[in-house]
């Protein structure tokens, strides 16, 4: 354990980090600075999922410091229950019982996949996490890559999954009406988008 390299912001150490939603609530220290105390968000949405550090603070009060930290883990809790809150449906988690299961040789682009809970935060582990339409990527056209690329039905963010990370495909019976009018308006919008792809030509 002592060789264990510590994680560093700049000339600060981090000593504690909550990752709550869209974003980690960092605190760090570094005794030599005129400010010891750092609080920041660190964030990981961009093509790398590389951190990015946002909104730091320096503070020469411990406890200062620390009340921003709790505070904006407090706001961060307060974010994702508001987004959720919007779900107003089962938000059980589906299980492989729930789904045709997976050929990883097989092309699922096109179809409605569910994504293994597990591989979420635990914030995130409920049945609005894990439909998804598979649009592209080796992995979801059976290739020799991983790459699974899809919309989330329920909040509509386009994102990368891994094959093994992919249930299998949703059963009929088991899609939730909120699941098809989503898909239905998904399709619909991928539909007026070409149509005006090919007018501008």
């Amino acid at each position: 354990m002592e060789n264990e390299e510590k994680r560093m912001i700049g000339s600060y150490e981090v000593t504690q980090s909550i990752h709550i939603g869209k974003k980690e609530v960092v605190f760090g220290v570094d005794l030599k600075e005129e400010y010891p105390f750092l609080v920041c968000y660190c964030t990981y949405d961009n093509p790398l999922s590389a951190e990015w550090v946002t909104d730091a603070v320096g503070s020469d009060d411990y406890l200062e410091a620390m009340q921003i930290f709790t505070d904006r883990v407090q706001e961060q809790i307060g974010l994702v229950r508001a987004e959720q809150e919007q779900f107003k449906f089962d938000m059980t988690p589906f299980t492989i019982d729930d789904c045709i299961p997976d050929d990883r040789n097989k092309n699922i682009v096109g179809k409605v996949v569910v994504i293994n809970a597990e591989v979420n935060r635990y914030e995130y582990r409920h049945s609005a996490y894990q439909l998804v339409l598979a649009d592209g990527g080796n992995g979801a056209r059976g290739g020799r890559g991983q790459a699974v690329f899809g919309t989330c039905l329920a909040d509509g963010k386009h994102a990368r999954w891994e094959r093994y990370d992919v249930l299998g495909e949703i059963k009929p019976e088991k899609m939730p009406d909120w699941a098809k009018e989503a898909l239905a308006k998904i399709q619909t919008e991928e539909k007026e988008k070409k149509s005006k792809s090919r007018e501008e030509r």
